[in-house]
C-alpha cells in the first residue's frame, strides 16, 4: 500500500514539473499578463525621458544667457544625465526581469523543487521534503518580486507624479522659440515676470529637478532594492535547512541508518 501512494505522488509531482514547464512558463513569460506592470514602468521611463529632455533643454538655454553668473547652474543641469542613466537603467532592469522571474521560478525553480521532492520522497528525507516545499514557496514569491516593488513604485509616484511633469513644464518654457523672439529673448522677457531674480529662477527650477530626480531614485532603485533585500532575508529563513550526507545515504541499496 505505501509503495502505491509513492508511486502516486511521484506521478503527481511529474504531472506538476510538465505542467510548470508547458503550462504556466508561457503564461508567467507573456507581456500581456504583466501589461499592468509594464505598463506602469512604461510612464516612468517617459517621466524620466521628459525630465532628461527638459534638463538639456533648460542647460542650453541658461548657458545663452548674458554674463557667466548662470554657467554653473547650467552645468548642474548637464550633470543631471548621469543620474537620469541610472534611473533609466534600473527601470529597464526591472522590466526584463518581469519576464526573466517567471522563466526561472517555473520552468526551473518548480521543476528542481519536484525533482527534490522525489528524491526525498525516495530517501525517506524529512529535510528534502521541506526543502522541495521551500523552493516552490521561493519560487511563487520570487514571481511577485517586480510586482509588488512595482505596485509600491506606483504609489509613491502617483503622488508626485503631477509635480514631475510641472517641472518637466518648466523647462520646456526655456527651449520654446517664436519666430520673432530668440530663445534668450524670450527667457529674459519670460523671467521678468516671474518673483525674483534670474539667478533664483533658474536655482529654484535646478532644486525642483533635484526633487524630481530624488523621487524616480526612490521609485525606481531603492524601492526595488528594499524588497529584494527584503526576498532575500526571507531566502535566508527559508533555506536554513542542513541536509547531512546520511539522508543521500538512503538512496544506496543496502544502506540503512
Amino acid at each position: 500500500m505505501k509503495i502505491y501512494k509513492s508511486i502516486t505522488i511521484i506521478l503527481l509531482l511529474i504531472l506538476i514539473l510538465l505542467i510548470s514547464i508547458t503550462k504556466i512558463t508561457p503564461v508567467a513569460t507573456n507581456l500581456d499578463t504583466h501589461s499592468h506592470t509594464i505598463a506602469q514602468i512604461d510612464e516612468e521611463i517617459a517621466s524620466v525621458m521628459k525630465l532628461a529632455a527638459g534638463a538639456t533643454a533648460a542647460s542650453a538655454a541658461i548657458s545663452l544667457l548674458p554674463d557667466d553668473q548662470c554657467t554653473p547652474i547650467a552645468e548642474q543641469f548637464a550633470e543631471l544625465g548621469t543620474y537620469f542613466v541610472v534611473v533609466l537603467s534600473a527601470l529597464y532592469l526591472e522590466k526584463y526581469l518581469v519576464t526573466i522571474i517567471g522563466y526561472v521560478s517555473f520552468c526551473g525553480m518548480i521543476p528542481l523543487a519536484c525533482i527534490i521532492g522525489g528524491i526525498g520522497l525516495f530517501a525517506q528525507s524529512q529535510k528534502m521534503k521541506i526543502l522541495s516545499l521551500k523552493f516552490v514557496i521561493f519560487a511563487i514569491a520570487l514571481e511577485c518580486v517586480i510586482p509588488i516593488s512595482v505596485k509600491t513604485s506606483e504609489i509613491i509616484y502617483n503622488n508626485y507624479s503631477q509635480t514631475i511633469d510641472q517641472t518637466v513644464d518648466s523647462a520646456n518654457e526655456l527651449s520654446i522659440v517664436d519666430e520673432d523672439q530668440t530663445t534668450v529673448e524670450r527667457f529674459m522677457s519670460w523671467i521678468e515676470n516671474a518673483a525674483g531674480t534670474i539667478v533664483e529662477y533658474v536655482t529654484g527650477l535646478l532644486s525642483r529637478f533635484i526633487e524630481a530626480i530624488a523621487v524616480m531614485i526612490v521609485t525606481s532603485c531603492l524601492i526595488p532594492i528594499l524588497v529584494i533585500i527584503f526576498f532575500i532575508f526571507l531566502m535566508k529563513i527559508l533555506f536554513n535547512v542542513d541536509i547531512s550526507t546520511s539522508d543521500l545515504r538512503r538512496l544506496i541499496p543496502g544502506k540503512h541508518i
